[in-house]
């Protein structure tokens, strides 16, 4: 994982977010080594789920997580999304992957969202920019607390939810609750952003588990499987009758 993890910028992040009560605190970080220790959460705190991630009062908590992250000091990061996906095709290519033909089309195809948020602008803030429910913590009183800042970086706000909204939401009805939640109002043009960044995101996820499949010695692990499940979830955006629509509000 050397190629995509950065030791001294995960211990950035990490210890911003847990400075601020979103995350446990990094008590020492020896980033020459990659070795990064953490306080221990207490027993009745699990990794989050899906079905548990999407309960109100959990997403609330989620949400407000995320966006207290959002008001700490810039990380040192600042690749876009747009950037890694062209960074993961070029590793994909050193590292002989086997990449299914729609690759090809959906990366055209967020190479247009990129090119389209360029235009409209971006705000970057501190972003956790990572989805993935195993990489929340839930604990009493449906308290949550963030964990995993490797891929956490300058990024628009509107990326760090639509990786969300990715994961635990795919119909447009919640998210706009979600977005409610977020911002404060269920606003259509958050909502075409969120979700051409979530498929952006899901290109990347996709090219980051083919590489995997080729190189890493871990057979065991279902990294191509992993890839084709991101690369189809892309694919319901990039081939779905909003894209056009979403494409011209954001």
């Amino acid at each position: 994982m050397a190629d995509f993890i950065a030791p001294e910028r995960v211990a950035e992040a990490s210890r911003k977010a847990g400075e601020i009560g979103i995350a446990p605190r990094l008590l020492h970080a020896d980033t020459a080594r990659g070795v990064l220790v953490f306080e221990a959460l207490g027993e009745e705190w699990a990794w989050g789920h899906a079905d548990v991630l999407r309960r109100p009062a959990v997403l609330e908590n989620l949400l407000a997580a995320k966006r207290r992250f959002q008001t700490a000091a810039p990380l040192a990061e600042e690749r876009s999304v747009f950037d890694l996906v062209a960074a993961y095709r070029g590793l994909a290519e050193g590292a002989g992957a086997i990449l299914p033909a729609p690759v090809g089309t959906v990366a055209a195809a967020v190479g247009r969202i990129g090119a389209a948020i360029a235009a409209a602008g971006v705000d970057r803030v501190a972003c956790h920019a990572d989805g993935a429910s195993s990489n929340v913590m839930v604990g009493p009183a449906n308290a949550v607390r963030l964990v995993d800042f490797e891929w956490a970086r300058q990024a628009d706000p509107a990326h760090d939810l639509g990786t969300v909204l990715a994961e635990l939401l795919p119909f447009d009805g919640d998210a706009l609750l979600a977005i409610e939640i977020a911002t404060g109002r269920p606003d259509a043009r958050t909502l075409a952003r969120a979700r051409l960044y979530g498929a952006a995101d899901d290109l990347m996820w996709a090219l980051w588990g083919f590489i995997s499949a080729a190189r890493s010695p871990r057979k065991h692990v279902e990294f191509f499987k992993y890839a084709e499940w991101r690369l189809l979830r892309a694919r319901t955006v990039i081939e779905g009758p909003r894209f056009e629509t979403w494409l011209k509000q954001v």
